[in-house]
Order: C-alpha cells, then sequence, then structure tokens
C-alpha cells in the first residue's frame, strides 16, 4: 500500500510539471490546464499525506516493539 501511494504521488508530480511546462510553452485555447494541474497537485498530497500516516503508524509500532524488547 505505501509502495503504490509512493508511486502515485511521485507520477502526479511529474503530470503537474508536464502539464505546468505545456501551460508555459504551448497554448490550448480549448483545454484548461491549470484546473488539471490542480488536480494532479491535489492528488499528490492526499497520497504523500496518507503515506506518511501509513509510515508513522509504521515507526510508532516498531518503536514501541523495541521498548518492549528492553523491558520498559
Amino acid at each position: 500500500m505505501k509502495k503504490s501511494l509512493k508511486i502515485i504521488s511521485v507520477i502526479s508530480i511529474f503530470a503537474f510539471m508536464i502539464l505546468w511546462l505545456l501551460g508555459k510553452f504551448v497554448d490550448f485555447e480549448n483545454f484548461d490546464i491549470t484546473e488539471t494541474a490542480n488536480i494532479f497537485v491535489i492528488i499528490y498530497l492526499l497520497a504523500s499525506l496518507k503515506y506518511y500516516q501509513l509510515d508513522s503508524r509504521d515507526k510508532d509500532a516498531t518503536i514501541k516493539e523495541l521498548k518492549e524488547k528492553l523491558g520498559e
């Protein structure tokens, strides 16, 4: 799950960069690049947030396990 979230966040940030560059150099009259780029930013933020939540839970579980092994 964590790996797929990381892949989604990387893909969405690359898609944002591509759309941003296209918006700077190519004039699309019928297609709103800004709105689509903003959607990719939101996807990136949500995927990163969920990834770091899962990562934090894993680290907390590891810390708890190590503390139990030490007998604290």
